[in-house]
């Protein structure tokens, strides 16, 4: 095995490179290797990974890859096999390794033997030595991971070691006289430090030492303005000496030379006209003011901004309008260069760039260097000194626009892309300014000012359908308003309805590229590797508003991992826009552009089969989180297709946030099935508990209607059954009981037909309790013990826990609060054996219920407690509101008036999150109201309660005064 951190990490056995993905994974190997063997406590790993923000898995995480990467370097390990490599003792790990096997013990041991050879006079094996020594570098340390803060310093000493040997290098070097083959090893090494001046000044001898005098003199000047423009300082004596000697050196060699500076005329001004149809951005032209004057207040050193947006969104007009604002700030001069970063022609290269510039500060006829390094050297001098702007149009990233940086204080760079330069922000600290749409206000302003004067300004509606028909998107209001402007006669209703038919962007048609938005998005589509283009067009199959790597996964049949690295190229290119953390969204008008791509470039098979990965991938994680709230809901679809892989959902939490995310994407893909055959129906099923503990029942009987007529159309018997239960508790859950009963005993007849006991058998809870929503007691209890009989039976406890609960509410319902509580205390006793938080916190609001109807308050209370408790660990927020609305009630009921107002405002505040109507919010406002208008008085309180109880379903009383409970009373 061999080993590499000095530069990339990697790893070979043999002749043969190992894969070590991922980062993580990378990271991890390389604090090992720079451990050279001394242990690595997981603490370290953790802060390596991820700072001070680990994950709540991250100690497991970090198992995980150390068992990654054993396997990695020893195949045939077995899992808890102690490995030739890896070692872990103690609850630390470390990496067996020396000179042959690793590059840092490697060059340790070169840098050692030429220390030695230098001690003992041989300059020539030392030289050698140190030669050997920094040949082992192909980078700085560890190059390409950025580790986190906290472990940065270790990786940061080796760089120094290096720097540290290159000088002592350079000392014998120069000492033999023999530089020539130390100078290319030497450069990327100073580039890399470039204010340790003794690493500098040795750079500066070696290359005169090497006859390249005029390198040594423009390294110099690089170095001065970069301690000048950024440190504020000037070189130290170590420095300046070296300098001299060049000096003496070039005029030994070269006589005596005065180039002298060439002096431009006039300031260049090359910001181009601004539009006269500008209007808004006041927001973002106060913000780069603002960033301006701080920048005048205190001029440490050149003040950058990165201003980044959408395609189309208004970059360029914002800048120059503004630049043209600010004129007299600058009096040394304004520069503007396009760089065509994203444009129908090739990016201007870094030369092209400094020619332009420095024509612009010298003048035409000025002697320009050769070599870019001279050009930006001669760039930066030139700038020194002066009050000037510089503007870095449509920029294609970091790296095209470092060459053109001032370096001194005074200038001011405003940089434009759609990439939104990262490495500028966190190098060259720019002020970033994220460009968003422009409001509505600021988009009719603007398009009334393009239309002139009096177009239908009556007509304010079709104003804003033909801005909202743009996405508020600038260049498509104004491709628009152009267009309308040659149409006098069009009134703005018949353009409003042409672009609400639109269904391609031919509406959207410029008479250039400029002015062209299917020719302005391609420009970054073009930038796309293939992969990144595929996955753009397949993601406008996605029927959701917002979308994650998961589902981006499934589209493209690639592993996740995979697809957050497309998702992430697309982003910098302004394809997508993150929405949230991790999820994503198109700006319409880009969709509308992946939509036309997709039907040109990609086949209907391909698209549908992507459409088949997408529904499987929501089927199959909808599985995995609804089993997590109601296990006995579900049967296990087939396995993932290939290129679907399920997201992992590890508990109750996760799962509900999982269905909260996807709900809409859920709802789209029942309503619309775009897959024949597919079983939209199961995706509601996982749902069914989501709806219930987050009070969603309207929505749940709405999805469940559109699966009922997919089946219906699709002659799937089960599908049918299904759904009509889940109608059914719906309508229940709504309080429409009697409407529910048909339903349910559809529902019965096709599963008899089927020949499915067990779902028979949930059926038979869910009209027992229907009947008792709709105040049968006998019928309920009828229903109830026919299904115990069968989970008796099969010994199918989550349904016997479920039968005895309902049971036990007949009992309560009743007037039997005694056996009503025997009867709750087995099925919470079952809950708790099969780890169903959901029906234990159920149950105890039942049994709190019955003990206040027994008149056992102190223990209503505590039981009222306990269902608090265990209805938040199931994240059921519906049943968590009610519990707390009864609650307040007992606590009035006992005479604690303030804690009451306080359950009452709990439940107040969770159901308006739960967007409930107000049905439930008047109630509650009108106790709360009577609670404290009768300054804690018992009697108004409770007579307002009264009145009102019937209303909201709850109550301390018995008969109807009790809320209906989701999540678990149906199923």
């Amino acid at each position: 095995m061999r080993f590499a951190v000095l530069g990339p990490v990697r790893a070979w056995r043999a002749t043969e490179e190992l894969d070590l993905r991922p980062r993580q994974l990378r990271l991890m190997l390389a604090l090992l290797l720079v451990r050279a063997g001394r242990p690595v406590a997981v603490a370290d790993f953790v802060a390596l990974l991820w700072d001070e923000d680990p994950p709540a898995r991250a100690v497991n995480i970090v198992h995980r890859h150390i068992g990654a990467l054993r396997r990695i370097l020893e195949p045939g390990l077995a899992p808890r096999a102690p490995g030739r490599w890896v070692d872990g003792r103690g609850g630390d790990y470390r990496l067996h390794v020396d000179a042959e096997s690793s590059d840092v013990m490697r060059f340790r041991a070169r840098a050692d033997a030429a220390r030695q050879a230098a001690r003992a006079g041989d300059r020539d094996a030392a030289g050698a030595h140190y030669l050997a020594a920094l040949r082992t570098w192909h980078g700085h340390c560890a190059a390409g991971l950025d580790p986190a803060p906290a472990l940065l310093p270790e990786f940061v000493a080796l760089d120094h070691e290096r720097s540290a040997t290159a000088c002592a290098a350079a000392d014998v070097a120069l000492a033999g006289g023999r530089v020539t083959e130390l100078v290319p090893l030497l450069r990327p090494i100073a580039d890399r430090h470039p204010f340790d001046e003794a690493l500098q000044a040795r750079l500066l001898l070696v290359l005169a030492a090497d006859g390249k005098q005029a390198e040594a003199v423009t390294a110099f000047e690089k170095v001065r303005l970069g301690l000048s423009g950024q440190l504020g300082v000037t070189p130290g004596a170590e420095l300046r000496a070296a300098y001299d000697q060049v000096l003496r050196q070039q005029q030994a060699t070269a006589g005596p030379a005065t180039p002298q500076e060439p002096v431009p005329r006039t300031p260049p001004a090359q910001v181009p006209l601004s539009t006269r149809f500008f209007s808004g951005r006041e927001r973002e032209i106060g913000w780069l003011s603002d960033v301006l004057s701080a920048a005048c207040r205190a001029p440490a050193g050149p003040v950058m901004v990165a201003v980044d947006g959408l395609p189309g969104i208004g970059k360029t007009s914002l800048v120059v309008h503004w630049a043209h604002t600010v004129a007299e700030s600058f009096p040394d001069g304004r520069l503007f260069i396009d760089l065509q970063g994203y444009d129908a022609k090739e990016a201007v290269d870094t030369e092209q760039a400094l020619t332009y510039f420095l024509s612009a500060l010298a003048g035409p006829r000025a002697e320009i260097p050769a070599t870019v390094e001279a050009q930006a050297a001669l760039y930066r001098t030139l700038t020194a000194g002066r009050r000037m702007l510089v503007i870095l149009d449509n920029a294609r990233d970091a790296e095209q626009v470092r060459p053109l940086l001032p370096t001194a204080p005074g200038c001011f760079v405003v940089v434009t892309s759609r990439n939104p330069l990262t490495g500028l922000v966190v190098h060259q600290g720019a002020h970033r300014l994220a460009l968003e749409l422009p409001t509505l206000d600021e988009s009719r302003a603007g398009l009334r000012t393009r239309l002139g004067a009096g177009r239908d300004a009556d007509d304010p509606a079709a104003l804003d359908e033909i801005i909202e028909g743009c996405g508020r998107l600038p260049l498509a209001i104004a491709v628009v308003a152009a267009r309308a402007a040659a149409y006098p006669d069009w009134r703005l209703g018949e353009i409003a309805r042409e672009l609400r038919d639109a269904r391609s962007l031919d509406v959207f048609d410029g008479d250039d590229p400029r002015s062209d938005v299917r020719s302005v998005f391609s420009w970054s589509y073009r930038m796309l590797t293939g992969p990144a283009a595929r996955l753009f067009r397949l993601l406008a199959l996605h029927p959701g508003p917002s979308f994650g790597p998961a589902t981006a996964a499934a589209l493209a049949g690639v592993p996740p991992r995979e697809a957050q690295a497309l998702i992430e190229e697309l982003t910098r290119t302004r394809l997508l826009i993150r929405h949230q953390a991790r999820r994503y969204v198109f700006h319409d008008l880009i969709h509308l552009y992946a939509v036309e791509l997709g039907e040109q470039v990609d086949g209907a098979a391909e698209r549908q089969a992507a459409l088949a990965r997408l529904l499987d991938h929501l089927r199959q994680t909808a599985y995995v989180a609804g089993c997590l709230l109601m296990p006995q809901l579900h049967s296990r679809p087939p396995d993932p297709r290939d290129g679907v892989t399920p997201e992992p959902i590890t508990g109750i939490a996760e799962a509900m946030t999982w269905f909260a995310t996807e709900r809409a994407v859920l709802e789209a893909v029942v309503a619309e099935n775009p897959v024949a055959d597919f079983p939209a129906w199961r995706i509601v099923e996982s749902m069914l508990p989501f709806y219930q503990r987050s009070g969603m029942f309207r929505a749940l009987e709405i999805v469940a209607a559109s699966a009922l007529r997919t089946a219906r159309s699709c002659h799937d018997r089960e599908g049918l059954a299904h759904m009509h239960r889940m109608i059914a508790g719906a309508k229940v859950l709504q309080g429409r009981g009697s409407s529910a009963i048909n339903h349910f005993e559809r529902a019965l007849a096709i599963f008899d037909e089927l020949g499915k006991p067990f779902e028979r058998a949930f059926v038979l809870c869910n009209l027992a309790y229907a009947w008792l929503t709709h105040g049968s007691t006998a019928n309920a209890l009828r229903y109830y013990e026919l299904a115990w009989e069968f989970f008796a039976r099969e010994g199918d406890r989550p349904g016997q826990a479920m039968t005895l609960r309902g049971i036990g509410d007949c009992f309560a319902r009743a007037g039997d609060a005694q056996e009503a509580v025997e009867r709750l205390h087995r099925a919470a006793g079952i809950f708790t054996e099969i780890d169903n938080p959901n029906g234990v916190g159920v149950c105890a609001m039942l049994i709190g219920k019955a003990l206040e109807d027994m008149g056992r308050l102190d223990e209503a209370i505590e039981w009222r407690h306990r269902a608090r408790r265990r209805l938040g660990e199931a994240r059921n927020e519906w049943d968590v509101a009610n519990n707390e609305r009864a609650l307040g009630d007992l606590y009035l009921r006992a005479g604690r008036p303030l804690e009451a107002i306080r359950a009452w405002q709990e439940a107040r505040r969770i159901y308006v999150e739960l967007g409930s109507g107000g049905w439930l919010l008047s109630p509650i406002d009108e106790l709360l109201s009577a609670a404290r208008a009768g300054g804690g008085s018992s009697g108004s309180s409770r007579a307002s309660f009264a009145s009102t109880s019937a209303v909201c379903g709850s109550g301390s009383g018995s008969g109807n005064r009790r809320s209906i409970s989701s999540a678990d009373r149906l199923v």
